[in-house]
């Protein structure tokens, strides 16, 4: 029996032309190939093998014959499936087994399962298909996930990662479960594609789900990897920070000095794939300094360089350019970022500044921007970036206020989750702006703790959270006296005891521009006047990997 299966339908006109439309888009055929095609598609309709078929035609026509017959699998007119193998169930089989029987396209050998999410029936599926390919059906609440067909190794990489996701344990309609199975079986018969990816069926609709690489999967060799593993990975949202960290708690075995991150993304001007590698004297350092590389790449990315102007203070491109101008500018603005320059403003005085690109918007192969200088879509979230900054500073010297919350147990769940997710080490400092809620919830974390605020917009609160925790004149010890300065006149709390935050009104913008001021005379603020419908990327994820 033949293996090859006809895919479209094509249409011939009353001129012979042939009209179809095809995995790799529409297709208008020559009036010379119709009866070809024709030809062929008969052989397949009927399951005659078409290289038996072709080869009765004699030695000429054969080679045609076999010339349309590679051309109509090259775009997707026809595919070529496996031999028809045996098919063997795991975990519930009824609809699976029903699904088969229907299936028009006899199916390769595989394993095909279905069952809970967090179940321990997919122990079976991994010992049943050895090395052989698996595909399943993953029961949750409201939805179906169907994952594969694929190899089993890494169907169990794929499950991994979904259970690691915000999949709820549940289980969904029979009519659901009976769509998702049907659905694996087509999966199974025409190929399954990307294996992070697949359907996901719900009683209103089948939609798309796409799941990243689990953290603990080991990380392939390199020449920078070498034996590491990796360990750590921080999910990361484009636009408020990191949203999901593994801390270096967990690992207390793994020696901490090296990071590796690898930043994924799309861009309509020029796509970001980029590895970045960071160390520092210790395991936390050295992740802090990756993430902060990583979202320093997003910064970038984000840059319209129709706000770019080079040393003469002529503008890089013209305003009307096209998306090719467009792209050649971003790389060379990329290529060389301390020869041009951006609009901005000293935070001290509000005076106008030209600061170079790479001391706003991203680190370089040597020392990082200038402390307090800060790059962000709005005023707000600039003057917090840079607040930040001389958090760090201050944090590092022991020589400013440390804050963190008190009283969690009064904050809205959703509050306290995610302060839970974005909360770092004690020697990590950053800020992070929880998810959407009811209000806008910001924290400012500094080596010893959280400070968190609420505010109209996240801006605003991250803002607030930064007074607080760099003007409150608030002290957290962890066993540290030496921390504290000798001139230090607030009482000094007991080691690991948390000094409960101010809620007084904000600290007025000025107020805030001296503090920067007088440990970052030169902190600026850029403008950025970007286009989000031009250029827009998001960082995917940030894999940390470990030694």
């Amino acid at each position: 029996m033949s293996t090859i299966r006809r895919m479209n339908t094509y249409t011939i006109d009353h001129e012979g032309r042939t009209y179809g439309l095809s995995e790799s888009g529409p297709l208008e055929l020559s009036t010379g190939l119709s009866a070809w095609i024709r030809m062929v598609s008969a052989w397949v309709e009927q399951g005659r093998d078409v290289e038996r078929a072709a080869g009765a035609l004699g030695d000429a026509h054969a080679a045609q014959a076999r010339r349309v017959r590679d051309a109509m699998l090259s775009v997707g007119a026809l595919r070529r499936f496996g031999a028809p193998g045996e098919v063997t169930y795991a975990g519930e089989r009824d609809d699976l087994a029903r699904a088969v029987e229907r299936s028009a396209v006899p199916l390769p050998g595989v394993l095909l399962g279905a069952g809970p999410l967090f179940g321990d029936w997919f122990d079976e599926v991994r010992a049943a298909a050895g090395a052989g390919r698996a595909g399943v059906v993953l029961l949750t609440e409201r939805a179906a996930v169907v994952a594969g067909p694929m190899d089993a190794g890494q169907l169990a990489e794929v499950v991994t990662a979904l259970r690691c996701g915000d999949l709820r344990d549940g289980r969904p309609g029979p009519d659901v479960v009976r769509t998702a199975a049907a659905q694996l079986v087509r999966r199974a018969a025409l190929g399954a594609g990307d294996p992070w990816s697949g359907p996901m069926v719900t009683r209103e609709e089948t939609t798309t789900w796409r799941a990243l690489p689990h953290p603990w999967r080991p990380a392939p060799a390199g020449e920078v990897t070498g034996p590491f593993d990796e360990r750590v990975m921080a999910a990361v949202d484009p636009v408020h920070g990191v949203v999901r960290e593994i801390g270096e708690d967990d690992l207390p075995q793994v020696p901490r000095h090296l990071t590796r991150a690898r930043v994924v993304g799309r861009s309509p001007v020029r796509p970001l794939d980029a590895e970045i590698v960071a160390d520092g004297a210790d395991y936390a350092e050295a992740r802090r300094r990756v993430v902060l590389d990583a979202f320093a790449l997003h910064l970038e990315s984000t840059l319209d360089p129709r706000a770019v102007t080079d040393a003469a203070g002529e503008p890089v491109v013209g305003a009307d350019a096209g998306l090719d101008a467009l792209r050649a500018a971003t790389d060379r603005i990329a290529s060389a970022p301390g020869r041009y320059l951006l609009p901005g403003r000293r935070v001290a005085d509000d005076a106008p500044v030209l600061v170079p690109v790479d001391r706003a918007r991203r680190r370089g192969e040597g020392a990082g921007p200038a402390l307090g200088t800060a790059a962000a879509e709005t005023r707000d979230d600039a003057l917090a970036t840079a607040l930040l900054g001389v958090l760090e500073s201050r944090a590092a010297g022991g020589t400013g206020p440390l804050a963190r919350v008190v009283h969690e147990e009064h904050l809205p769940a959703g509050v306290r989750a995610a302060l839970e997710q974005l909360r770092l080490s004690d020697r990590d400092a950053w800020l992070g702006v929880v998810p959407d809620g009811d209000v806008p919830t910001a924290v400012a974390t500094s080596r010893h703790g959280t400070a968190y605020a609420c505010g109209v917009s996240h801006a605003a609160a991250a803002t607030r959270a930064l007074e607080r925790a760099v003007l409150a004149e608030q002290v957290l010890l962890h066993g540290r006296a030496d921390l504290v300065p000798r001139n230090w006149s607030a009482p000094v709390p007991r080691p690991g005891q948390a000094v409960g935050l101010p809620t007084a009104a904000p600290v007025p913008l000025a107020e805030l521009r001296r503090a920067v001021a007088l440990h970052a005379p030169d902190a600026a603020v850029v403008d950025l006047d970007h286009d989000p419908g031009v250029v827009r990327l998001g960082i995917s994820a940030v894999k940390v990997v470990v030694d």
